[in-house]
């Protein structure tokens, strides 16, 4: 499949997330991302706090391996496909930040002189350094974006990029992260899943089209 074909089938996808893009970079081009953060802070409530707390989870590896299995039923493909998204989106941002940038400070630390004034979700423990880029949001971006590009509907491609958002926002929203960092973070995690799903596409092996189900059905008829 060629690439200028999965950009066109993911209209729904890579209009709003273009046009959020755009504002987050005009956004960070005219203000601190201190002032952002602190505008992103003064804005919570009982309910968002626990909301946050656990929607933020959806890009960490115990949600994201369980659902790397998950795809396996559907076909070895999009498993294939969400291994190498996650796997190799996660190497970029790790490498980023232990090597590019192992010194960048989270919001606990930029903001230490008024810390007691900051709202903080009770139950999240608040890291310190390795801030950019957000390996959650990488994480999401890099999940949601393989089932957007398998999703025939407009529905679900909408439904997972609002699902991706949701966890970017919530770093910022848990004080882990600043808007820098989740908007890099997404797109390392798009752009990896992208071409992991354009270059498997490249292969058309039957076996890719059949899934663990599959497997697990023939193994049962063997007995």
């Amino acid at each position: 499949m060629k690439l200028g074909k999965i950009l066109k089938d993911n209209t729904w996808f890579l209009v709003p997330y273009g046009v959020l893009m755009c504002c987050c970079i005009v956004i960070l081009c005219l203000v601190p991302k201190t002032d952002i953060h602190l505008a992103i802070n003064s804005l919570h409530g009982p309910f968002w706090d626990q909301f946050f707390k656990w929607a933020t989870e959806m890009g960490s590896f115990s949600v994201i391996g369980p659902c790397l299995l998950l795809m396996c039923f559907f076909s070895w493909r999009m498993g294939i496909v969400g291994a190498l998204s996650t796997g190799l989106s996660a190497l970029g941002t790790q490498f980023g930040k232990r090597i590019i940038w192992p010194v960048s400070p989270r919001p606990k630390v930029v903001f230490s002189d008024i810390l007691q004034d900051l709202h903080f979700v009770e139950g999240v423990r608040l890291h310190s350094t390795h801030s950019f880029p957000s390996g959650h949001t990488t994480g999401a971006f890099a999940l949601f974006c393989v089932c957007i590009l398998f999703a025939k509907k407009p529905f679900w491609k909408v439904f997972f990029t609002i699902l991706a958002i949701i966890v970017a926002y919530s770093r910022m929203y848990l004080s882990q992260h600043f808007l820098i960092d989740v908007t890099v973070g997404s797109f390392i995690g798009s752009l990896g899943a992208v071409m992991a799903f354009w270059w498997i596409s490249q292969y058309k092996q039957k076996w890719l089209e059949m899934s663990l189900l599959t497997l697990i059905k023939g193994t049962g008829k063997t007995k």
